[in-house]
Order: C-alpha cells, then sequence, then structure tokens
C-alpha cells in the first residue's frame, strides 16, 4: 500500500509542476496581450509606465476593456503558478521531506 501511495503523490507532485510550467507560460502570453491593449495616447515607454511597459499592468486606468481583461487572466495564472508550486512544497515541508 507504501508504494501505492507513494506513486500517487508523485502524479500529484508532477501534474502539479507540469500546470505550474502551463500556468507561467500563459501568465506571459496574457501580460503581453494586456500590455499591448493601452488606452490612446499612452505610450508604452515613457511616463505613465515608468519607461517599463510592463507597469502598465499595475496601472488598470492605462488599459483597454479588453486588456483588462487579459490583466484579469494574467493575475489568475499568475495565481495558479504560486499555488501549483507552493502547494507540493508546503507539503514537503510538512512531511520533513524538503532538504
Amino acid at each position: 500500500m507504501t508504494k501505492v501511495l507513494a506513486a500517487i503523490a508523485l502524479l500529484l507532485f508532477v501534474a502539479a509542476w507540469f500546470t505550474a510550467v502551463v500556468a507561467w507560460f500563459s501568465a506571459i502570453v496574457f501580460a503581453v496581450k494586456a500590455v499591448r491593449r493601452t488606452q490612446d495616447g499612452v505610450r508604452l515607454w515613457g511616463r505613465e509606465t515608468l519607461w517599463n511597459p510592463a507597469n502598465a499592468l499595475l496601472n488598470p486606468q492605462l488599459l483597454t476593456s479588453e486588456g483588462l481583461a487579459y490583466r484579469r487572466k494574467c493575475f489568475i495564472a499568475i495565481g495558479v503558478f504560486f499555488a501549483c508550486v507552493g502547494v507540493p512544497l508546503l507539503v514537503a515541508a510538512i512531511t520533513g521531506n524538503l532538504k
């Protein structure tokens, strides 16, 4: 029975890390899509974004409604990534397998 539980735990661990990788790339894609959908007149390499286009994600007033939807998806993907990485690490720390 112990080998069966170990196999299930390993499969869940691999699934969590695979989901984390997919969520990471999804967050990048959604972030780029959100940044490309700014309001008219907003310069990505200007003072509004402090000369960093990624800062448009932090200021929702700079984005269109479509950009806001991609921003929301990006933050959800980031949350999924942290959950998929954090939960297995937390389980490993609780069980004493974190070395």
